[in-house]
């Protein structure tokens, strides 16, 4: 088997990318280090690909969604515009993201926002005047013992990624949310 093809299934086969090399280190009870040497090599030994066969059997793959990741907004009932990122892929869950001030209270037109309770995590702390936290997250499935912050992390350098391609989301913040224009009314868009 391939690396390319070991790799496509194992994705399949876990529906993440995020810990996978170690995931299936785990499922094909192997040190992790053999999985990278399988890779790095560019082929895996002949039996992976039969145990491959047996967990694909076992595991309904699905090719929906495509995405792990979606940037998006909803509207309040009295016009106020949240920003959130969802993780589409198990464990799933969403974090609404929230600009704050320099001294980490939301900004006026973020409120109400939950800075306090919970999870709450610095995503872009690099504008002096004001930072951008996720917070409010909402778990969909149960994530593991130890894989939170690893889930956030990929969340942020997610968000990091969009900024960096599209440019920033809001007035205040450098966080981004595609090509869609989130510094704009709904009425103004």
């Amino acid at each position: 088997m391939t690396a390319d093809d070991f790799t496509s299934a194992a994705l399949a086969i876990l529906r993440t990318s995020i810990g996978w090399q170690s995931a299936i280190a785990r499922l094909l009870d192997v040190d992790n280090r053999h999985v990278r040497r399988w890779i790095q090599k560019g082929e895996t030994p002949l039996w992976v690909y039969d145990k491959i066969k047996e967990l694909i059997a076992t595991v309904d793959i699905c090719q929906w969604p495509r995405d792990q990741w979606v940037i998006g907004s909803s509207l309040t009932d009295d016009g106020h515009q949240r920003k959130y990122i969802i993780n589409l892929m198990p464990p799933r869950f969403m974090a609404r993201i929230v600009v704050c001030d320099d001294e980490g209270l939301p900004m006026p037109d973020e409120e109400p926002a939950d800075v306090i309770s919970g999870t709450v995590y610095v995503a872009d702390a690099s504008d002096e005047d004001s930072q951008t936290v996720l917070c409010e997250i909402t778990w969909i499935d149960e994530p593991k013992f130890g894989e939170i912050t690893h889930l956030i992390e990929a969340a942020t350098a997610h968000l990091e990624r969009v900024r960096w391609l599209n440019g920033p989301v809001c007035q205040y913040c450098s966080a981004t949310a595609g090509n869609i224009n989130m510094d704009k009314s709904p009425d103004m868009i």
